[in-house]
């Protein structure tokens, strides 16, 4: 059927279908390539014609991608004789126009009027579409070969060849120019290498090592920044990228091979795990924390346990003897037992106060409220609440604190904590001894005494709840082991510390160091 008959209803899927197929080719409107110039040449010569030509045909034009003989870019499609070779979809000779009763143009104007010879074969798709025609056509008649249209058709093979490899390069081409563009604008660091050397790199890896040049690292050394590679397509491995700098990142890195152009490159993605890594450090330490807090507590549990049993075991014993002893004991033995049971009582009442505080603060229900507290008034009052001891021992208590020097704290505790370092020092002096309450700087308090010191073996463990360091003092006095411990917890509250001075040589030298950020300018 003639493609005027079709004309006549419209254009049908197939034609639909080859008008798309043309489209994808993109071969219309290019400029002249050699390689169908020559089989136009080539064309001719074996039809020993003056003219050739090659063509495809859209819905209303021929288009000359190659002529031989003549020059033209396009004509109307119905004024051709290829017009029917795409309708047919086979070779068409004619060998006189003016003969020629079946395939007759509509009309036939510029180059139609001179056509006398026509032999046209079809260009046809990978799919088998009809594209276009090759053509020999002459301006006289002349006999068609047997071997002509055979021939033809073996070139316009070729022709076919060529237009694959052309959309094949196109698509390269495009497929190179997406990867271009998706490897540059990844967000995640991305080295294209070969034999262990950078080929591109993208900017995202750039600013990882460098400023962001990635021409500079071009024949760089991957092993400059990478520790490890993966050697196996698809697989992974975790190590740190070294920047030019030193610095480092934790990283994962993912290997894939490409081949291209013969030659075979590996495709390095990174991946930044830094702060994956940091968060499972913050899980580990919280992890190791809460289980040294179990075994801290369970250590502690039991210290306090048998402290607690030693003076409650003694008042029972006391108890028990004064009960059975009935009017035996002389007054002085009276005076003597009550006075034991007072001391075991205090010593269990202290206790109970202390871990009551410290669990207050480790537990966070007892809150830290700063003022401006006066240190002077403070060591004045501890001082006169511990008058008893240290009246028995002789001491000489020295306050060296200006009245209006104060600190960012809370009273209460920091009333506590100086209580504390204070009955400590009286503890551990000797009769006829000085204890000293400094200020040191705008920041620290020091309590020191001229008594026996702290023992190096038990300097690590001072204040460490878990481990006892207490001992009887230079009088016998018999302590909790809890005092230390708990002033180390009031100064991590208020963001400071305590330090024992191990320099100090003539007794015990401990200091309260506050934070700056608390302290009023003294001005």
């Amino acid at each position: 059927m003639s493609d005027k008959a079709i004309g006549v209803t419209g254009y049908t899927g197939i034609q639909n279908r080859r008008l798309s197929e043309l489209e994808r080719y993109e071969i219309i409107g290019t400029p002249a390539e050699k390689e169908f110039d020559d089989v136009a040449e080539i064309a001719a010569y074996l039809a020993g014609t003056t003219m050739a030509y090659v063509s495809f045909i859209d819905s209303t034009h021929l288009w000359f991608k190659a002529t031989h003989g003549f020059e033209a870019n396009t004509v109307p499609r119905e004024q051709t004789y290829c017009q029917f070779v795409v309708a047919d979809e086979r070779p068409i000779a004619i060998p006189d126009t003016r003969e020629e009763s079946t395939y007759v143009p509509d009309q036939l104007e510029g180059l139609g009027e001179q056509i006398r010879f026509y032999v046209g074969v079809p260009l046809r798709s990978r799919s088998g579409m009809v594209l276009g025609t090759l053509c020999t056509v002459d301006d006289q008649p002349r006999d068609v070969p047997d071997s002509l249209i055979p021939m033809l058709e073996k070139l316009a093979g070729q022709i076919s060849a060529q237009l694959e490899v052309r959309r094949t390069n196109r698509m390269l081409l495009e497929e190179r120019d997406t990867f271009s563009t998706l490897f540059e604008a990844a967000p995640a660091p991305l080295i294209l290498a070969e034999g262990g050397g950078i080929v591109r790199c993208n900017f995202a890896f750039a600013d990882l090592v460098t400023d962001g040049d990635t021409e500079s690292l071009e024949g760089v050394s991957l092993n400059r920044f990478l520790s490890e590679v993966p050697t196996h397509p698809g697989t992974t491995v975790e190590t740190e990228l070294e920047n030019t700098v030193g610095g480092r990142t934790a990283i994962i890195v993912s290997l894939t091979r490409l081949h291209r152009d013969q030659r075979t490159y590996d495709l390095v993605a990174l991946t930044d795990i830094s702060d994956r890594k940091e968060k499972e450090h913050v899980l580990r330490e919280q992890r190791l924390a809460a289980e040294n807090a179990n075994r801290i507590k369970d250590t502690f549990l039991s210290l306090v346990s048998h402290d607690l049993r030693s003076p409650l075991s003694g008042i029972s014993t006391m108890l028990e003897l004064l009960d059975k002893a009935g009017n035996t004991f002389s007054p002085e033995e009276w005076k003597t037992a009550i006075r034991d049971l007072r001391e075991s009582a205090a010593v269990l009442v202290e206790m109970i106060n202390q871990l009551l505080n410290i669990h207050r603060l480790q537990s966070g229900r007892l809150e830290v409220l700063r003022e401006d507290t006066a240190v002077e008034m403070i060591a004045q009052q501890v001082v006169l609440s511990l008058g008893k001891q240290i009246k028995d021992k002789d001491l000489t208590v020295t306050i060296d604190i200006p009245r209006e020097f104060t600190l960012d704290a809370d009273i209460g505790l920091f009333r506590e904590a100086l209580f504390n370092l204070v009955s400590n020092s009286i503890k551990f002096s000797s009769p006829g001894g000085e204890i000293r309450i400094t200020r040191e700087g705008d920041e620290a308090i020091v309590v020191e005494d001229e008594g026996t010191g702290v023992p190096e073996e038990d300097r690590d463990d001072l204040f460490r709840h878990e481990v006892k360091t207490s001992r009887l003092g230079t009088d016998g006095e018999r302590g909790t082991g809890l005092g230390l411990p708990l002033v180390a917890d009031i100064m991590r509250a208020h963001g400071g510390q305590i330090t024992y001075d191990e320099e100090y040589r003539n007794g015990a030298r401990f200091v309260l160091n506050f934070p700056s950020e608390h302290v009023p300018d003294p001005d």
